[in-house]
């Protein structure tokens, strides 16, 4: 039995365990060659208030030729429907969602994320980073109404995890990677 595969008890959670082929190709899958860039790649940034249809933008215009780094969409793909975010799956969202990040930006894929983005010193330092390494970044703005935004939070339902949560983990894999990139060029 492998690490990963040996159950871990922590005052918070339990850890929900999976092999190392299961990881692997929790990875690879997310890894598609229509995300190879033809010349410099691009970072596309989905910015905008929780509940403003982020995610449904992704799904319509970014579904195909980009590596999703989404924190959220990997809890859910793991099994996260019935778990509070990130609870369980945690230590496996970090280890495929750094993965992911890693081997995009070393293979110089387009990648899309989404951000609420409310504090600018962290989205500032993400943009930077990944412009240091050859990205171009792409900032998609999206926006909707207080109160369409407010109702949609309130109808939320457990397998529709807020950027508000997952950002912090997508900045923090996509800035290691670039660290990572600058470091082994």
């Amino acid at each position: 039995m492998t690490l990963l595969e040996q159950p871990m008890q922590t005052p918070e959670y339990s850890m929900i365990p999976l092999s190392d082929d299961r990881l692997e190709e929790e990875i690879s899958s997310r890894l598609t060659l229509d995300a190879m860039a033809d010349e410099d790649p691009v970072l596309t940034l989905i910015m905008g208030p929780i509940c403003s249809g982020k995610t449904t933008i992704r799904r319509e215009k970014f579904a195909h030729g980009f590596v999703l780094v989404d924190a959220a969409q990997l809890f859910i793909d793991l099994g996260g429907t019935d778990l509070d975010f990130p609870s369980a799956l945690e230590y496996q969202m970090e280890y495929i969602g750094a993965a992911v990040s890693s081997r995009a930006v070393d293979g110089r894929m387009n990648i899309v994320t989404e951000l609420v983005g409310a504090e600018i010193g962290p989205v500032r330092e993400l943009i930077d980073a990944m412009g240091s390494v050859g990205y171009r970044i792409n900032i998609v703005g999206v926006n909707a109404e207080l109160s369409a935004c407010l109702e949609r939070e309130e109808s939320r339902t457990q397998d529709n995890v807020s950027a508000y949560f997952a950002e912090q983990f997508q900045m923090k894999w996509l800035l290691a990677a670039a660290r990572g990139f600058k470091l082994n060029a």
